[in-house]
């Protein structure tokens, strides 16, 4: 027999438990990632707001500084009118407070915009400060149902997960290499027994003459339906023992013992 092969196939059986512990555990694991994501994706966009708050807020200040300094000119301009003595003075004087005036306008204006967008720029960081305190809620209550799940399967997984690291010492680098290319586009089973003269994985039947070969164990095969790798019958009873006959078999054998 084939001891490479051998511990082969030992190798599916233990990625398969290791493949149910894992689906065992549903969707919650990858509803933590997904929460996780969700709440820096959110951290991040209230950093955002909170900083355009402040710009904000800080552009108004100034806004409003520069309308008292204006208005304050705009009222020396109209002073200095009635004390000009020439035309030329008087033209100037006009049209620094033309001048004046439409900059104070266009800084109320600012102002107005300003304060209406630092309001809801507020409201909207607001909002997501409460979405995000949700979130995180939500987030820690989902991560103590993880880690208690995670308990509850933790020794099994350490178990399988030595067992496996031993079983891939005794597997020759080519039948990994095949393994590892043909069990993720076989939906975790890459190694599979023939049953029966059927293929394993597809229930196709194999060829007689390939049936007899693998017999002895010291050779696989692909099966040319699914693609996986066949191996004898010799090697799955040596893993899995003598299989157990169904219910239905056991009464039909039960019958035939009795009519004899």
């Amino acid at each position: 027999m084939n001891e490479s092969l051998l511990h082969l196939y030992e190798l599916q059986k233990i990625d398969s438990q290791l493949d149910e512990l894992i689906e065992n555990r549903g969707e919650l694991p990858q509803r933590v990632d997904d929460l996780r994501q969700m709440v820096l994706e959110q951290r991040a966009r209230l950093q955002d707001a909170d900083q355009h708050v402040a710009e904000v807020d800080k552009r108004s200040s100034e806004v409003h500084q520069e309308i008292i300094e204006l208005r304050e000119k705009v009222e020396k301009y109209k002073a200095q009118q009635f004390d000009v003595k020439t035309t030329r003075e008087y033209d100037a004087i006009t049209f620094q407070l033309e001048d004046g005036q439409k900059r104070l306008a266009r800084h109320v204006d600012e102002s107005a915009r300003l304060g209406l967008e630092l309001e809801q720029t507020r409201t909207e960081a607001s909002s997501m400060k409460e979405d995000l305190l949700e979130m995180e809620t939500d987030l820690a209550q989902q991560e103590v149902t993880l880690k208690s799940l995670m308990a509850e399967t933790e020794e099994d997984e350490k178990q399988l997960l030595k067992k496996r690291a031993a079983t891939l010492k005794l597997v020759r680098p080519n039948h990994i290499g095949m393994y590892d290319r043909v069990r993720p586009a076989k939906n975790g089973i890459a190694v599979v027994p023939v049953r029966n003269g059927v293929c394993g994985g597809c229930f196709n039947a194999i060829p007689r003459q390939l049936v007899l070969e693998l017999k002895k164990g010291d050779k696989h095969a692909v099966c040319e339906y699914c693609g996986r790798i066949v191996v004898g019958e010799v090697i799955s009873l040596a893993v899995d023992g003598e299989p157990q006959p169904m219910p239905a078999q056991v009464a039909h054998n039960e019958e035939e013992e009795e009519s004899e």
